[in-house]
């Protein structure tokens, strides 16, 4: 039996970096806070749930994606369920189904976590995307969000979708 060409690996203090440099490539426009990549390594004792993974193509890193769980807690202000926050692959490897196996990823840490939504936000330009998340189960949960993205010619809006998985 041969090997995949397309392999998920988990994200490492020492791979971090890569995760992060695709990201920046995928979506040149958002601006990523200074903790958006370290949180998956807290120094402190603050520990979120996160679920990170690195698309490898035949070896090579093409993809990244990194999620939340947000468990219902009294005061908290997003919905309970998986958050992707982005999910990044390289142009050249987009058409490999790639976003595919990171959505069944995040599918199957949705049920180990007994959770069964999942939530993304997307910036309402992005029409591509909105399409890609809709053919693949997700609907509009809301009227857009103002200003939810901050990109380096301004804050731009967003829209959240949300898929029920059993």
């Amino acid at each position: 039996m041969g090997r995949k060409l397309v392999n998920l690996d988990n994200v490492y203090a020492n791979n971090l970096g890569m995760l992060k440099k695709i990201c920046e490539i995928d979506n040149p426009s958002i601006v990523y806070q200074s903790n958006f990549f370290e949180e998956l390594f807290p120094k402190d004792t603050k520990k979120d749930t996160f679920f990170a993974q690195l698309a490898y193509y035949s070896e090579i890193p093409v993809g990244a994606i990194k999620s939340k769980l947000y468990p219902k807690k009294k005061g908290d202000i997003y919905p309970k369920g998986v958050h992707i926050e982005v999910m990044a692959v390289l142009d050249q490897y987009k058409d490999n189904g790639i976003e595919d196996e990171f959505l069944q990823y995040v599918s199957e840490q949705c049920k180990n976590h007994h959770q069964h939504n999942i939530y993304v936000h997307v910036p309402v330009s992005n029409e591509n995307t909105i399409s890609w998340y809709k053919d693949h189960g997700f609907e509009a949960e809301e009227q857009p969000l103002k200003e939810i993205f901050t990109t380096k010619e301004g804050s731009v809006d967003g829209i959240l979708l949300k898929k029920h998985i059993e």
